[in-house]
Protein backbone atom coordinates (compact mmCIF):
# COMPACT_ATOMS: atom_id res chain seq x y z
CA UNK A 1 0.00 0.00 0.00
CA UNK A 2 2.85 2.44 0.83
CA UNK A 3 4.38 1.84 -2.60
CA UNK A 4 1.04 2.53 -4.24
CA UNK A 5 0.54 5.74 -2.23
CA UNK A 6 4.03 6.95 -3.18
CA UNK A 7 3.43 6.38 -6.88
CA UNK A 8 0.02 8.08 -6.73
CA UNK A 9 1.54 11.08 -4.91
CA UNK A 10 4.21 11.33 -7.62
CA UNK A 11 1.50 11.41 -10.28
CA UNK A 12 -0.36 14.04 -8.28
CA UNK A 13 2.63 16.39 -8.18
CA UNK A 14 3.31 15.83 -11.89
CA UNK A 15 -0.20 16.73 -13.00
CA UNK A 16 -0.41 19.70 -10.66
CA UNK A 17 2.84 21.18 -11.93
CA UNK A 18 1.93 20.82 -15.58
CA UNK A 19 -1.50 22.41 -15.16
CA UNK A 20 -0.32 25.80 -13.92
CA UNK A 21 1.44 27.45 -16.86
CA UNK A 22 0.52 31.11 -17.22
CA UNK A 23 -1.39 32.27 -20.27
CA UNK A 24 -4.53 34.34 -20.01
CA UNK A 25 -5.63 34.68 -23.61
CA UNK A 26 -8.27 32.43 -25.13
CA UNK A 27 -11.60 32.17 -26.85
CA UNK A 28 -13.34 29.03 -25.58
CA UNK A 29 -14.89 30.42 -22.39
CA UNK A 30 -16.11 33.45 -24.35
CA UNK A 31 -17.58 31.14 -27.01
CA UNK A 32 -19.35 29.12 -24.35
CA UNK A 33 -20.74 32.35 -22.92
CA UNK A 34 -22.05 33.39 -26.34
CA UNK A 35 -23.49 30.03 -27.42
CA UNK A 36 -24.56 28.61 -24.07
CA UNK A 37 -23.02 25.27 -25.04
CA UNK A 38 -20.03 23.25 -23.83
CA UNK A 39 -19.04 20.79 -26.57
CA UNK A 40 -17.42 17.88 -24.76
CA UNK A 41 -15.75 14.83 -26.25
CA UNK A 42 -15.96 11.50 -24.47
CA UNK A 43 -16.15 7.78 -25.14
CA UNK A 44 -18.91 5.23 -25.62
CA UNK A 45 -16.82 2.17 -24.79
CA UNK A 46 -14.92 2.99 -21.59
CA UNK A 47 -16.82 1.51 -18.63
CA UNK A 48 -17.08 3.00 -16.01
CA UNK A 49 -15.86 6.37 -17.32
CA UNK A 50 -18.09 6.87 -20.34
CA UNK A 51 -20.34 4.36 -22.09
CA UNK A 52 -23.86 3.65 -23.31
CA UNK A 53 -25.91 1.58 -20.87
CA UNK A 54 -28.60 -1.00 -21.58
CA UNK A 55 -31.20 1.78 -21.78
CA UNK A 56 -29.25 3.56 -24.50
CA UNK A 57 -28.20 6.34 -22.10
CA UNK A 58 -24.74 7.91 -22.16
CA UNK A 59 -23.43 7.46 -18.61
CA UNK A 60 -20.22 7.18 -16.60
CA UNK A 61 -17.94 8.81 -14.07
CA UNK A 62 -16.52 11.19 -16.69
CA UNK A 63 -20.03 12.16 -17.78
CA UNK A 64 -20.86 13.08 -14.19
CA UNK A 65 -17.60 15.04 -13.94
CA UNK A 66 -18.51 16.94 -17.11
CA UNK A 67 -21.94 17.69 -15.66
CA UNK A 68 -20.26 19.07 -12.55
CA UNK A 69 -18.11 21.31 -14.76
CA UNK A 70 -21.23 22.44 -16.64
CA UNK A 71 -22.98 23.42 -13.42
CA UNK A 72 -19.99 25.46 -12.23
CA UNK A 73 -19.65 27.21 -15.59
CA UNK A 74 -23.35 28.01 -15.51
CA UNK A 75 -22.97 29.61 -12.08
CA UNK A 76 -19.86 31.50 -13.16
CA UNK A 77 -21.42 32.90 -16.33
CA UNK A 78 -24.86 33.51 -14.82
CA UNK A 79 -26.78 31.94 -17.68
CA UNK A 80 -28.07 28.49 -18.73
CA UNK A 81 -25.34 26.28 -20.19
CA UNK A 82 -25.99 23.03 -22.09
CA UNK A 83 -23.60 20.09 -22.30
CA UNK A 84 -23.28 18.70 -25.83
CA UNK A 85 -21.57 15.31 -25.86
CA UNK A 86 -19.54 14.21 -28.89
CA UNK A 87 -18.09 10.73 -29.29
CA UNK A 88 -14.31 10.55 -29.64
CA UNK A 89 -12.02 7.59 -30.23
CA UNK A 90 -8.43 6.84 -29.22
CA UNK A 91 -7.46 7.74 -32.78
CA UNK A 92 -9.21 11.13 -33.21
CA UNK A 93 -9.43 12.62 -29.69
CA UNK A 94 -6.22 14.66 -29.89
CA UNK A 95 -7.02 16.20 -33.27
CA UNK A 96 -10.52 17.15 -32.13
CA UNK A 97 -9.09 18.97 -29.13
CA UNK A 98 -6.17 20.50 -31.01
CA UNK A 99 -8.43 21.79 -33.81
CA UNK A 100 -10.97 23.13 -31.27
CA UNK A 101 -13.75 20.95 -32.66
CA UNK A 102 -14.52 20.23 -29.02
CA UNK A 103 -14.00 22.44 -25.97
CA UNK A 104 -12.90 19.62 -23.68
CA UNK A 105 -12.34 15.86 -23.67
CA UNK A 106 -12.93 13.86 -20.50
CA UNK A 107 -12.84 10.07 -20.49
CA UNK A 108 -9.83 7.88 -19.79
CA UNK A 109 -7.07 9.94 -21.41
CA UNK A 110 -3.67 9.83 -19.72
CA UNK A 111 -1.24 12.71 -19.39
CA UNK A 112 2.06 12.31 -21.23
CA UNK A 113 4.74 14.90 -22.01
CA UNK A 114 4.44 14.17 -25.73
CA UNK A 115 0.70 14.77 -25.72
CA UNK A 116 1.23 17.95 -23.71
CA UNK A 117 3.04 19.38 -26.74
CA UNK A 118 -0.22 19.51 -28.73
CA UNK A 119 -2.98 19.82 -26.10
CA UNK A 120 -3.28 21.09 -22.54
CA UNK A 121 -4.37 19.00 -19.57
CA UNK A 122 -6.44 19.75 -16.52
CA UNK A 123 -5.51 18.52 -13.09
CA UNK A 124 -5.90 14.77 -12.84
CA UNK A 125 -9.25 13.39 -11.70
CA UNK A 126 -8.38 9.69 -11.47
CA UNK A 127 -5.40 7.35 -11.49
CA UNK A 128 -5.07 3.87 -12.93
CA UNK A 129 -2.35 1.93 -14.71
CA UNK A 130 -1.57 -0.59 -17.42
CA UNK A 131 -2.61 -4.20 -16.77
CA UNK A 132 -3.69 -7.07 -19.01
CA UNK A 133 -7.01 -8.81 -19.65
CA UNK A 134 -6.52 -12.55 -20.05
CA UNK A 135 -8.43 -15.83 -20.10
CA UNK A 136 -8.59 -17.55 -16.73
CA UNK A 137 -6.00 -20.28 -16.52
CA UNK A 138 -3.46 -18.32 -18.56
CA UNK A 139 0.02 -18.05 -17.05
CA UNK A 140 0.39 -14.46 -18.20
CA UNK A 141 0.73 -11.91 -15.44
CA UNK A 142 4.23 -10.90 -14.45
CA UNK A 143 6.09 -8.61 -16.82
CA UNK A 144 8.56 -11.41 -17.54
CA UNK A 145 5.72 -13.70 -18.64
CA UNK A 146 4.82 -11.35 -21.53
CA UNK A 147 8.06 -12.05 -23.42
CA UNK A 148 7.33 -13.66 -26.77
CA UNK A 149 3.57 -13.57 -26.18
CA UNK A 150 0.93 -11.88 -28.38
CA UNK A 151 -0.55 -8.90 -26.56
CA UNK A 152 -3.28 -6.78 -28.13
CA UNK A 153 -2.72 -3.02 -27.86
CA UNK A 154 -4.46 0.04 -29.24
CA UNK A 155 -1.71 1.84 -31.21
CA UNK A 156 -0.31 5.13 -29.91
CA UNK A 157 -1.70 4.65 -26.41
CA UNK A 158 0.13 4.79 -23.11
CA UNK A 159 -0.69 1.10 -22.66
CA UNK A 160 1.25 0.23 -25.81
CA UNK A 161 4.14 2.38 -24.60
CA UNK A 162 4.11 0.80 -21.14
CA UNK A 163 4.43 -2.73 -22.54
CA UNK A 164 7.15 -1.65 -24.97
CA UNK A 165 9.16 -0.14 -22.12
CA UNK A 166 8.58 -2.83 -19.53
CA UNK A 167 8.80 -5.86 -21.81
CA UNK A 168 10.26 -5.14 -25.27
CA UNK A 169 10.19 -8.88 -26.10
CA UNK A 170 6.38 -8.95 -26.07
CA UNK A 171 4.74 -9.33 -29.49
CA UNK A 172 2.36 -6.39 -29.80
CA UNK A 173 -0.69 -6.92 -32.02
CA UNK A 174 -2.62 -3.76 -33.05
CA UNK A 175 -6.32 -3.65 -32.21
CA UNK A 176 -8.78 -0.92 -33.13
CA UNK A 177 -10.49 -0.94 -29.74
CA UNK A 178 -11.23 -3.20 -26.81
CA UNK A 179 -14.20 -4.78 -28.60
CA UNK A 180 -11.96 -5.97 -31.42
CA UNK A 181 -9.41 -7.05 -28.84
CA UNK A 182 -11.98 -9.19 -27.06
CA UNK A 183 -12.92 -10.90 -30.34
CA UNK A 184 -9.27 -11.63 -31.11
CA UNK A 185 -8.71 -12.91 -27.59
CA UNK A 186 -11.63 -15.28 -27.87
CA UNK A 187 -10.44 -16.47 -31.28
CA UNK A 188 -6.92 -17.11 -30.02
CA UNK A 189 -5.33 -14.45 -32.25
CA UNK A 190 -3.90 -12.77 -29.15
CA UNK A 191 -3.26 -14.02 -25.61
CA UNK A 192 -4.17 -10.87 -23.70
CA UNK A 193 -5.29 -7.25 -24.09
CA UNK A 194 -3.23 -4.47 -22.52
CA UNK A 195 -5.19 -1.53 -21.15
CA UNK A 196 -5.93 0.59 -18.11
CA UNK A 197 -6.78 -1.75 -15.27
CA UNK A 198 -9.96 0.04 -14.23
CA UNK A 199 -11.25 0.09 -17.82
CA UNK A 200 -10.38 -3.57 -18.33
CA UNK A 201 -12.52 -4.35 -15.28
CA UNK A 202 -15.31 -2.57 -17.14
CA UNK A 203 -14.63 -4.71 -20.21
CA UNK A 204 -15.07 -7.79 -18.04
CA UNK A 205 -18.54 -6.53 -17.12
CA UNK A 206 -19.41 -6.14 -20.81
CA UNK A 207 -18.72 -9.77 -21.66
CA UNK A 208 -21.47 -12.36 -21.47
CA UNK A 209 -19.04 -14.77 -19.82
CA UNK A 210 -17.05 -12.39 -17.70
CA UNK A 211 -16.12 -15.15 -15.26
CA UNK A 212 -13.95 -16.65 -18.01
CA UNK A 213 -11.62 -13.65 -17.94
CA UNK A 214 -9.57 -11.77 -15.37
CA UNK A 215 -7.48 -8.63 -15.03
CA UNK A 216 -3.90 -8.99 -13.76
CA UNK A 217 -1.48 -8.25 -12.10
CA UNK A 218 -2.47 -6.78 -8.73
CA UNK A 219 -0.26 -3.71 -9.25
CA UNK A 220 0.01 -2.08 -12.71
CA UNK A 221 3.08 -2.39 -14.92
CA UNK A 222 3.03 1.41 -15.08
CA UNK A 223 0.83 3.97 -13.25
CA UNK A 224 -1.05 6.62 -15.23
CA UNK A 225 -3.00 9.77 -14.37
CA UNK A 226 -6.29 10.57 -16.11
CA UNK A 227 -7.05 14.19 -16.92
CA UNK A 228 -9.34 16.21 -19.17
CA UNK A 229 -7.80 17.62 -22.34
CA UNK A 230 -8.46 21.13 -23.62
CA UNK A 231 -6.99 23.16 -26.50
CA UNK A 232 -3.69 24.89 -25.84
CA UNK A 233 -3.38 28.50 -24.65
CA UNK A 234 -6.86 28.65 -23.10
CA UNK A 235 -5.95 29.59 -19.54
CA UNK A 236 -9.30 31.10 -18.58
CA UNK A 237 -11.06 27.90 -19.65
CA UNK A 238 -8.45 25.64 -18.08
CA UNK A 239 -8.74 27.59 -14.83
CA UNK A 240 -12.50 27.13 -14.81
CA UNK A 241 -12.16 23.39 -15.45
CA UNK A 242 -9.51 23.01 -12.76
CA UNK A 243 -11.63 24.95 -10.27
CA UNK A 244 -14.53 22.59 -10.84
CA UNK A 245 -12.38 19.45 -10.64
CA UNK A 246 -10.62 20.57 -7.45
CA UNK A 247 -13.98 21.41 -5.86
CA UNK A 248 -15.32 18.01 -6.90
CA UNK A 249 -12.33 16.24 -5.32
CA UNK A 250 -12.66 18.36 -2.17
CA UNK A 251 -16.22 17.09 -1.88
CA UNK A 252 -15.10 13.47 -2.01
CA UNK A 253 -12.29 14.01 0.51
CA UNK A 254 -14.61 15.80 2.96
CA UNK A 255 -17.51 13.37 2.52
CA UNK A 256 -19.95 15.74 0.85
CA UNK A 257 -23.04 13.68 -0.10
CA UNK A 258 -23.36 14.83 -3.72
CA UNK A 259 -19.75 14.12 -4.68
CA UNK A 260 -19.47 10.93 -2.62
CA UNK A 261 -22.64 9.58 -4.26
CA UNK A 262 -21.04 10.01 -7.68
CA UNK A 263 -17.85 8.26 -6.62
CA UNK A 264 -19.65 5.41 -4.88
CA UNK A 265 -21.94 4.86 -7.86
CA UNK A 266 -18.97 4.07 -10.11
CA UNK A 267 -16.18 2.93 -7.77
CA UNK A 268 -17.73 2.03 -4.41
CA UNK A 269 -16.20 -1.16 -3.04
CA UNK A 270 -19.65 -2.65 -2.39
CA UNK A 271 -21.99 -0.92 -4.84
CA UNK A 272 -19.76 0.50 -7.58
CA UNK A 273 -19.64 -0.61 -11.20
CA UNK A 274 -15.89 -1.23 -10.94
CA UNK A 275 -14.72 -1.02 -7.30
CA UNK A 276 -11.65 1.07 -6.49
CA UNK A 277 -10.22 1.79 -3.04
CA UNK A 278 -11.63 4.99 -1.56
CA UNK A 279 -8.59 5.23 0.73
CA UNK A 280 -6.20 5.19 -2.23
CA UNK A 281 -8.15 7.74 -4.26
CA UNK A 282 -8.57 10.04 -1.24
CA UNK A 283 -4.79 10.10 -0.83
CA UNK A 284 -4.42 10.90 -4.51
CA UNK A 285 -7.05 13.64 -4.48
CA UNK A 286 -5.63 15.12 -1.28
CA UNK A 287 -2.27 15.64 -2.95
CA UNK A 288 -3.93 17.60 -5.75
CA UNK A 289 -6.23 19.65 -3.53
CA UNK A 290 -3.37 20.60 -1.22
CA UNK A 291 -1.71 22.43 -4.12
CA UNK A 292 -4.63 24.88 -4.37
CA UNK A 293 -6.57 27.27 -2.19
CA UNK A 294 -9.40 25.43 -0.45
CA UNK A 295 -12.74 26.22 -2.09
CA UNK A 296 -15.68 26.86 0.28
CA UNK A 297 -18.08 24.15 -0.87
CA UNK A 298 -21.20 26.21 -0.11
CA UNK A 299 -20.22 28.98 -2.56
CA UNK A 300 -19.84 29.18 -6.35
Amino acid sequence: MMRKKFVLLTLTLLLTATSQSASWAGEILERIKQTGVITAGTRKDAIPFAYVNEKGEWVGYSIDVLESIRQDVEKKLGKPIRLKLVEVTPQNRFDKVKNKEIDIECASSTFTWKRDEIVDFSVSYFASGTKIFRKKGSNLGTIDSLAGRKIGVIPNTTNEQAIKIQQPAAILIPIKDRTEGLRKLRNGEIEAIAGDGIVLQGLKLETNNGDQFEVVPEFPYMYEAYACMIPEDESAWRGMVNYSLVKFMEGIISDQPQQVEIYEKWFGEETGVTPYSREAINDYFQGIVDSYEWIPLISY
